[in-house]
């Protein structure tokens, strides 16, 4: 039976997707499901451990020389998935992505925007000032996943430090060719060549910030019976166009980076003084 030998836990709106997408186009060393599964932090799907044997299921496609791994952000800020994981995979490893927690919230914000999550009335400003009023609720609180120190520190108590791989969201994304490989090392046996001509070690773009031009298509799109996910995507797809860029006001950024302050100075301590964002 496959097991994961990786998770990838998260940040939401941190990159996740796309280094997914990078690992997919390396499919002689792993194999990823191409949905994300959140079966550690579900119980209607966890089943306090019943459900183990449906999500390795997830990976019998996997090629006996890939390495096999998913990827579910909503592991990150749960309560309960790092202590279920220890449990049934005490040995996988763990691989979590950092992006600045206030433009993480403006990005999540947006995003919750697009598809409908969050109403249009709403403002940013509204939505940071009024998290704890949802917290914990997907969209309805978009502050709290940026709690990084709290939620990896779930993870450092059940894991050796060995096993977790910290990256920052901006040198992944600015600096690809030299933290891929890091991570290359990080998730495969000690023999393996990084610098392999194999490899691209280039970042796929995707998620990328777009909205539809006819959306009532969209919707019928999204509602059919007959078409598959595969044909929704690529229907949806081509209505397509890039938004423009919507900045946080200061007074924002300013609220957020008080709000942040403590979990990120402990963060500093847990990952070093020269980790940043």
């Amino acid at each position: 039976m496959k097991k994961p030998s990786f998770l990838i836990i998260g940040a939401q709106k941190s990159g996740t997707s796309s280094l997914r997408k990078f690992l997919e186009q390396n499919p002689k060393y792993f194999f990823t499901p191409r949905r994300e599964l959140h079966f550690w932090n579900r119980n209607l799907i966890y089943r306090d451990g019943d459900g183990i044997s449906d999500y390795f299921r997830n990976f019998e496609e996997a090629a006996p020389n890939q390495m096999v791994g998913e990827k579910s952000p909503s592991y990150l800020p749960s309560q309960s998935a790092a202590e279920r994981i220890a449990l049934h995979l005490p040995r996988v490893k763990i691989v979590a992505i950092l992006r600045d927690p206030a433009d993480r919230a403006h990005s999540a914000y947006l995003h919750g925007r697009r598809i409908g999550a969050i109403p249009q009335s709403r403002t940013f400003s509204e939505a940071i000032r009024g998290y704890q009023n949802n917290q914990g609720v997907p969209y309805g609180d978009v502050v709290s996943q940026g709690f990084y120190f709290e939620s990896l520190e779930r993870y450092f108590n059940n894991f050796d430090a060995e096993q977790i791989h910290v990256m920052s969201f901006s040198q992944l994304t600015q600096s690809p060719d030299l933290i891929l490989p890091e991570l290359m090392k990080f998730l495969m046996p000690a023999e393996f060549d990084v610098e392999s001509p194999d490899i691209d070690y280039s970042l796929p773009r995707v998620n990328v910030a777009r909205t539809s031009r006819f959306p009532q298509l969209v919707h019928r799109i999204r509602s059919s019976k007959r078409l598959s996910i595969e044909q929704k995507n690529y229907l949806s797809g081509l209505t397509f166009k890039k938004l423009n860029t919507v900045s946080m006001l200061h007074e924002d950024r300013t609220l957020l980076d008080e709000i942040y302050s403590e979990s990120n100075a402990n963060l500093k301590n847990r990952l070093g003084s020269n980790f940043t964002f």
